[in-house]
């Protein structure tokens, strides 16, 4: 179903300027399409500032966490196949994993959904893993197929989950954002797919079947690329840059690993809006395994849930599924609508951007709302004192990521990383801060034993020091 409008595209395109100046990105490719042909396509910017290079569709550009749906459908694959069983225990398949200290059982699918109960950790890189194997090389070898890489990252991240004596919860009871989990699907991938590594696998069943003949999960080959984007981010107030794609990588690649283009991305999109078909009609999976894929299954963030590998929100009247990634030179998302039959990719190869704040502008317009949306106009939820002492005190999360919260006058206050931030609580249970384009969101957790025991910012859970 396509509503959009020329006033729409418009408002649309000035949106996305706004935004590009803001963040001072430096270029962004999207597409909207349905099941059959692309709807729109544009380029902002440039792949390459220094030389005035603009994108196009064949751009190679970093995927980051888009990666996880493709972990996802893997798993669903083999899970389709018989060759692995998402209710069976992960110690059957990662015998490295000892489920220690964990009131039950943690399962397969239990990491699709990130609710496996762990705590967030430090990301564990592909450089420090690889150092430690003496087999680094200042990044100028390809590292992605290596089996002793795989190895020694899975028998880490299980020691370190494995050390964990608190956690979320029982395993499935609440979901924390987890690189983690991810990784470790990857290496089911890598030990049962029936391929020598997790790159091998998804080109053979996934690239190859969509014809996505410029996507991989390796690393040194795309940044060779004479159609690569450069990576930009920025340092001390300045817009630098890279072609590191293992900059900060994690050592296992199913969390971030993958490599893409805007076409591809719309041939892998289409597999989405056509229920698991591929562009010759051979399906990659089925219809139910999509369906699976897509189902509500764990909060996630503020009027968002999780299933497998992506997540799901109503927006206005509609259903968006889709995902996001964001690392050092990326900020992509891409996502559909199944009352529309339409989708949208957005790829940007500058760090921080709200790719999904685009994507979500392109569907309202195809959906015939006005763009850009006018932002909700929040009222205070009016927290008692008792309220506002319950939640006040320290929430760490060993990824990186500290937040206070205080009295304030009577109201809650905020502070990020030891930085003040103007923020309002909404709701018994959420808090907002408001930035320039969009909103971020702080969930309180509570329950009867425990109290406000932590929070859930950018969808990792905070536990209370």
């Amino acid at each position: 179903m396509n509503r959009a409008t020329e006033e729409g595209r418009a408002g649309f395109e000035t949106l996305v300027g706004q935004i590009m100046e803001h963040y001072d990105a430096a270029g962004m490719a999207v597409a909207v399409i349905d099941d059959k042909e692309t709807l729109y396509q544009q380029f902002f910017g440039y792949r390459d500032v220094e030389e005035q290079v603009e994108l196009n569709e064949n751009t190679i550009m970093g995927m980051a966490s888009i990666s996880k749906s493709f972990t996802a459908l893997a798993i669903m694959q083999l899970a389709e196949k018989g060759v692995i069983d998402l209710d069976a225990p992960l110690t059957r398949y990662l015998p490295e994993f000892r489920n220690a200290h964990q009131p039950q059982q943690v399962k397969v699918y239990h990491l699709l959904s990130h609710a496996g109960g762990f705590l967030p950790q430090r990301r564990m890189l592909v450089e420090e893993v690889a150092r430690e194997l003496d087999i680094w090389q200042e990044g100028k070898v390809e590292l992605g197929p290596h089996a002793g890489l795989a190895q020694r990252g899975t028998e880490l991240v299980c020691q370190r989950l494995d050390a964990q004596t608190r956690h979320t919860g029982k395993p499935g009871e609440y979901m924390s954002y987890s690189n983690d989990s991810y990784g470790l699907l990857s290496e089911i991938i890598r030990r049962y797919g029936g391929e020598d590594s997790f790159a091998d696998y998804v080109e053979k069943h996934i690239f190859r079947p969509l014809e996505m003949h410029r996507s991989t999960a390796l690393f040194i080959q795309p940044a060779q690329d004479p159609n690569c984007t450069k990576l930009y981010y920025h340092r001390e107030g300045k817009r630098q840059w890279c072609r590191d794609f293992y900059d900060n990588a994690f050592v296992l690649m199913g969390g971030g690993a993958v490599k893409s283009t805007l076409a591809d991305m719309k041939q892998y999109l289409r597999m989405y809006l056509r229920g698991g078909v591929g562009p010759r009609g051979n399906r990659v999976l089925s219809e139910y395994g999509i369906r699976e894929m897509g189902k509500p299954r764990q909060q996630y963030r503020f009027q968002e849930q999780y299933g497998y590998g992506l997540s799901v929100q109503q927006l206005d009247e509609i259903t968006v599924i889709g995902h996001g990634g964001s690392m050092t030179g990326i900020s992509t998302f891409f996502a559909w609508s199944p009352q529309l039959g339409v989708g949208v990719v957005v790829l940007c190869n500058t760090t921080g951007v709200p790719a999904s704040l685009v994507a979500e502008e392109a569907l309202r317009w195809f959906n015939g709302k006005p763009v850009p949306t006018p932002r909700t106009q929040w009222q205070d939820a009016r927290w008692s004192d008792s309220q506002i002492q319950a939640a006040c005190g320290m929430y760490h999360s060993d990824e990186g990521a500290d937040i206070e919260l205080f009295d304030d006058g009577g109201k809650i206050g905020l502070r990020l990383a030891g930085q003040p931030k103007s923020c309002i609580a909404v709701y018994n249970d959420t808090i907002l801060i408001p930035e320039a384009f969009e909103d971020k969101d702080v969930l309180l957790l509570a329950d009867e034993s425990r109290g406000v025991w932590g929070l859930r910012y950018g969808g990792r859970i905070l536990s209370r020091v």
